[in-house]
């Protein structure tokens, strides 16, 4: 690796801890995190026996480990930041969930056992990874031979135009936010990583409100009214394709894409 791009890693890192400290309690109570429908569809997808180990990658909230954790025999929920393992840690126990273990750990390099896990899920959290790629390898060489990978994200568009667009929404109002990769290049990673990919499906996943989107992520006021006319400046077939909805010159929501993949280790 170069020592530039082991410095742009670095700074991404140091970037998303810097952004998602402050926000840790936020990520907890946020509706969009805590309620997705995508929780149902990983616990459905992942249809555990109550016998797995199962590591929750930049676990943020720990909505996801929440899901899963009384399904199955032990839960790891790991995160690069320390505040949002703390408050992982403090809403998994107030809801009586004891066997989880809290690890800090770069998503790139995670210190777990190869061949020790039979689940990792990711979600909402791989397009702010500094190497997806790396992410994929080091979960791969963790699973088990027949352990799976799930991730639910952000999925890149195909059209240039559109994709280009949604990435500028998503780092003006996140400058951690890295990529959002499409499914294709998902399959590409988990193929590299020895993964065979035996799902993936689109998440419609409900609109993004706009006040509370950049109210969660502290947008200083100037930057956030740039954004809301920057959209509504928008091309009206990019504001139709992204559902922008505005009410007496505001942005009142908006929509990303989403998806998920599930790739398991041959």
């Amino acid at each position: 690796m170069s020592s530039n791009l082991s410095h742009d890693q670095a700074a991404i890192k140091a970037l998303a801890q810097a952004q998602f400290a402050p926000s840790a309690q936020a990520y907890v109570s946020s509706p969009t995190h805590a309620h997705g429908a995508d929780l149902g569809r990983i616990l459905a997808l992942a249809a555990p026996s109550g016998t797995e180990v199962v590591l929750d990658v930049a676990t943020g909230g720990g909505h996801a480990a929440l899901t899963l954790a009384p399904h199955v025999r032990h839960m790891i929920a790991s995160d690069l930041t320390m505040a949002m393992l703390h408050a992982a840690r403090s809403h998994l126990s107030a809801r009586g969930m004891q066997h989880v273990t809290y690890l800090r750990a770069e998503a790139e390099q995670l210190p777990i056992t190869p061949g020790s896990l039979d689940l990792v899920i990711c979600r909402i959290a791989a397009h702010h990874f500094a190497d997806v790629a790396a992410f994929v390898r080091s979960a791969a060489t963790a699973l088990c031979v027949g352990g799976r990978l799930i991730v639910s994200d952000h999925i890149g568009l195909e059209e240039p135009e559109l994709d280009q667009f949604m990435d500028r929404f998503e780092r003006w109002r996140d400058p951690s936010h890295v990529r959002a990769y499409t499914f294709v290049e998902w399959r590409h990673f988990c193929a590299q990583a020895g993964l065979e990919v035996i799902h993936e499906e689109d998440d419609p996943r409900e609109p993004y409100e706009f006040t509370a989107w950049t109210e969660r992520m502290r947008m200083p006021d100037e930057e956030r009214v740039a954004l809301e006319h920057w959209l509504l400046e928008a091309a009206p077939h990019l504001r139709e394709r992204f559902a922008i909805v505005e009410r007496a010159g505001r942005v009142v929501s908006l929509r990303s894409t989403f998806g998920i993949i599930v790739a398991r280790r041959t």
